[in-house]
């Protein structure tokens, strides 16, 4: 997979997961954060685009796809989220070149996701693609940023809150 940031060349992935259901998450060297050398780019290219669009995940896309998969069987997807939100308690952030690499999944893994299956039915994301991506944030976020908990503010949202404002409130926050 290829990436093309602003006003710098094209880039490849240094690590690629492709996805049963046809995604593939590309993971590219970033430069910010309180470590820049060991910042992580995502990008994705959805299995559903013929031209190959490379897109980054944001929160509110995940954040719409997971209300869907509630409305439609809402335990299991708590359940779900309650996995995410004790894996990000979990995930630790790179500590040197050769973790960030080797960038290994440690809980989006066909094993530990095989119980939320179901919810594939639902909503545009697989549950594979969901937790891989949110692995990856975490890791991200763990990494790059202070204090920087927005993601797992997100989860706690999506897990206690059945209000829709703050949920999507809280993943659409830029700073203000």
């Amino acid at each position: 997979m290829e990436w093309k940031p602003k006003g710098r060349p094209r880039i490849s992935a240094f690590k690629e997961f492709h996805l049963a259901q046809g995604e593939v998450i590309g993971i590219f060297q970033g430069d910010r954060g309180k470590n820049p050398a060991l910042d992580i780019v995502i990008k994705y290219r959805d299995r559903n685009t013929r031209d190959f669009v490379v897109r980054t995940p944001k929160h509110i896309h995940w954040v719409i796809d997971l209300l869907l998969k509630k409305e439609h069987n809402k335990k299991l997807t708590l359940e779900f989220i309650k996995y995410l939100l004790d894996s990000y308690d979990k995930i630790k952030p790179f500590r040197n070149k050769r973790e960030q690499r080797e960038c290994r999944l440690h809980f989006a893994t066909k094993k530990k996701l095989k119980r939320f299956k179901k919810l594939n039915a639902y909503g545009q994301y697989s549950v594979e693609f969901l937790a891989t991506v949110m692995e990856l944030l975490t890791m991200e976020e763990k990494n790059g940023y202070q204090g920087a908990f927005m993601f797992k503010g997100v989860l706690n949202a999506l897990y206690n809150k059945e209000d829709i404002f703050p949920i999507v409130s809280s993943a659409t926050h830029n700073g203000r």
